[in-house]
């Protein structure tokens, strides 16, 4: 196991899941100082910020329970806590009525701009290595990212663009793209938003 010492000296493996663990620790006290900072936990940071940045009809609590890696039970407690706090609106989503869309109210994207230097600890400390460094390391966890998403441990939301699914330019003026996953066109703006079900093309 990664915490014997004598299994890190016969396993590189061992080896990087501690490095990977002592991350996720540093990672974890670092955003638990800035969400303090924001008057919130880190998951309602989390929680503000998918809705934000997530594509609306894709903002839903199924999706932000499996971003955050926690049940549905879990997540439905944190979008109504931040609903209380009259950050958060549920709607119900207009093509499946088994789902619920969460998204800003007004005084959510007025806490957003407080968000704006979220993080900027551990950018600003990863910004110092060399550049090579980060080179490496870009290719490497990037590596990692997609092992733990091949086990189901992770979602990962990116912008449409890059996406197996996405087709551009193929619609309407007022929606000019094509997603084949959801079978529906797209506004530009909201093919800049994220997508947990983006399938990178070049996986």
């Amino acid at each position: 196991m990664f915490y014997h010492a004598a299994d890190r000296e016969k396993q590189p493996s061992a080896r990087v899941s501690m490095t990977l663990f002592r991350v996720s620790q540093s990672v974890k006290k670092i955003t638990q100082m800035e969400s303090d900072a924001v008057g919130l936990s880190p998951v309602q940071v989390h929680a503000l910020l998918f809705a934000g940045q997530t594509r609306e009809d894709m903002a839903t609590v199924g999706h932000f329970a499996r971003a955050i890696g926690a049940s549905h039970v879990t997540a439905v407690k944190i979008v109504n806590g931040l609903v209380v706090k009259g950050l958060l609106d549920k709607l119900q989503h207009p093509g499946d009525r088994r789902s619920t869309i969460i998204h800003l109210t007004a005084a959510g994207m007025q806490q957003m701009e407080a968000l704006e230097r979220w993080g900027e600890s551990l950018e600003r400390t990863i910004a110092s290595l060399p550049p090579e460094v980060l080179n490496m390391l870009e290719l490497g966890l990037g590596a990692v990212i997609s092992a733990l998403q091949r086990e189901g441990y992770l979602t990962v939301a990116e912008p449409c663009r890059g996406c197996v699914n996405f087709r551009p330019n193929t619609g309407s003026d007022d929606k000019p793209h094509y997603c084949t996953a959801l079978q529906n066109y797209l506004s530009h703006e909201a093919s800049l938003k994220e997508c947990p079900e983006h399938q990178s093309s070049i996986d």
